[in-house]
């Protein structure tokens, strides 16, 4: 059986071989794991990036009340599956001593993807100038996702689409659109059929994260053939980087390298400053269009 952070019940548990328990921090998820522990039924936790530090210090003060609840009951599962071998170091710092067995999955190897003529092509100057660059952003809008370093880093001949569920982002991002005089179209939650035709539209998906359990984005713009650009703040898409064709420095010495050519994933953006994270998202911006940076 698998639980989600409120779905589940006493009797569907209690006739459960095996429950795989998902998230963290709520009510739900630790009544779910601790009435699994007192029925003697095997608990598989899996966490989905939430012992991220990044995620742990957002809203901290409310996490650690039940921090030590969650460590009892993760010392105690049978195990614990990890997305990437990033979220495995920090399961392992979180739990401490009698950490249990930890799987580490690895979904960004041996992914195929097709290969997108825009990531290959050189744009001159003048073309850069003259077209329309069609952005797309897809995810909640939440501090954490880094939204309002792309709306700093937009250039003004770009139309940036926003798909997602608004959760206190969207104010900052619409003072930054008058500010700066942006072409944005926030479309809040959309259905699937609006967000294949959205796929379809963009020359590039930027997902600018600051904590990401894995971008599944990310995943779905390459397997449309589509460019995109994230962050070391998505650590499983910087794990097998065995097939990069290139990698190009840019301002302060950081490294943008190339995924196969199709993705450009920012090293140093993470734990990088405001104005870093804004001019590695305009270098890559640049980079993956020909422009000169």
């Amino acid at each position: 059986m698998s639980v989600g952070y409120k779905d589940w019940s006493r009797a569907s548990i209690r006739d459960a071989d095996e429950v795989w328990v998902h998230s963290m921090w709520t009510p739900g998820v630790i009544m779910a794991s601790a009435y699994a522990l007192t029925k003697g039924i095997r608990l598989v936790r899996m966490p989905h990036g939430c012992m991220d530090p990044v995620k742990v210090a957002h809203h901290r003060w409310k996490k650690m009340l039940v921090a030590p609840l969650e460590r009892f009951i993760f010392r105690r599962a049978h195990r614990v599956i990890a997305t990437d071998k990033a979220e495995e170091g920090w399961i392992k710092s979180f739990i401490g001593r009698s950490c249990p067995q930890i799987d580490s999955l690895s979904l960004v190897a041996g992914r195929r993807v097709r290969m997108h003529d825009n990531c290959n092509n050189e744009i001159s100057t003048r073309e850069w100038k003259e077209r329309q660059l069609n952005v797309l952003y897809v995810g909640r809008l939440n501090v954490l996702k880094g939204i309002r370093y792309l709306m700093e880093a937009l250039p003004s001949q770009a139309k940036l689409v926003v798909i997602g569920k608004d959760e206190g982002e969207l104010k900052v991002c619409c003072q930054i659109v008058q500010r700066r005089k942006l072409n944005v179209d926030f479309r809040g939650v959309v259905s699937e059929e609006e967000k294949e035709k959205a796929y379809q539209w963009c020359d590039v998906l930027v997902l600018p994260t600051l904590s990401e359990n894995f971008g599944l984005v990310i995943a779905e713009a390459l397997e449309r053939g589509k460019c995109v650009i994230t962050t070391d703040g998505a650590p499983a898409w910087g794990e097998d980087l065995s097939r990069v064709e290139h990698a190009d420095h840019v301002e302060g010495g950081e490294m943008l390298s190339g995924y196969g050519g199709r993705l450009l994933y920012l090293k140093g953006y993470r734990d990088g400053s405001p104005d870093l994270r804004v001019n590695l998202l305009s270098s890559a911006i640049s980079l993956i269009l020909g422009k000169q940076v």
